[in-house]
């Protein structure tokens, strides 16, 4: 059966995706302008950026693989054919960047890092040289990734707003799902 809107864990999936990487974005710039001034302020950023970059590799693993299962989604009534290869090709180099930012970040670290100050993970690789090939690798990547994920955001807002073809909707709950506070006479 083919949905007007993808189903809940594909909209999971990509919220919680878009969160973190717009996080990761943010704090790993910020991370490069307070290193040396504010070491405090670097060493939360940083715990925050694995931890959540590492439960993003697990949510990227699942998404990948539930593109494969996922109920199927009406294709846009207003897209060519032409439109709809070029959003295939986007997010096949969305996903492509995502894996790729992952696994050079991770080959990057020089030290084990601590999963929301839990426990800590260890690092996959100890050799500096190899550290810091992965790290140019993966400031790269980023920047690619950041570039991409704002054609990504942009290319919602021409449809949503230009177009007007409401794709934006296709990744929201359905109407009445979402939680209202309606305050009601007389109670609190």
């Amino acid at each position: 059966m083919i949905q007007k809107r993808y189903d809940a864990l594909s909209r999971v999936l990509h919220w919680s995706m878009a969160l973190i990487i717009i996080y990761a974005t943010i704090a790993g710039y910020v991370m490069h302008l307070v290193i040396d001034s504010h070491p405090a302020i670097f060493h939360v950023l940083s715990v925050i950026n694995m931890s959540l970059s590492t439960i993003a590799a697990g949510l990227f693993v699942v998404r990948w693989v539930w593109r494969s299962f996922r109920p199927k989604v009406k294709t846009m009534a207003s897209g060519t054919v032409l439109d709809r290869n070029i959003a295939k090709f986007v997010h096949g180099i969305l996903y492509s960047l995502m894996f790729f930012v992952f696994v050079t970040g991770f080959l990057m670290l020089k030290e084990p890092f601590w999963f929301f100050w839990l426990f800590k993970i260890p690092n996959i690789v100890s050799e500096p040289a190899i550290n810091a090939y992965f790290f140019t690798l993966h400031r790269v990547s980023c920047a690619l990734l950041a570039f991409t994920v704002v054609v990504h955001i942009a290319a919602a807002l021409y449809h949503q707003y230009w177009m007007r073809d409401n794709i934006i909707e296709r990744l929201l709950p359905p109407k009445g799902v979402a939680l209202t506070f309606k305050h009601k006479k007389g109670r609190i």
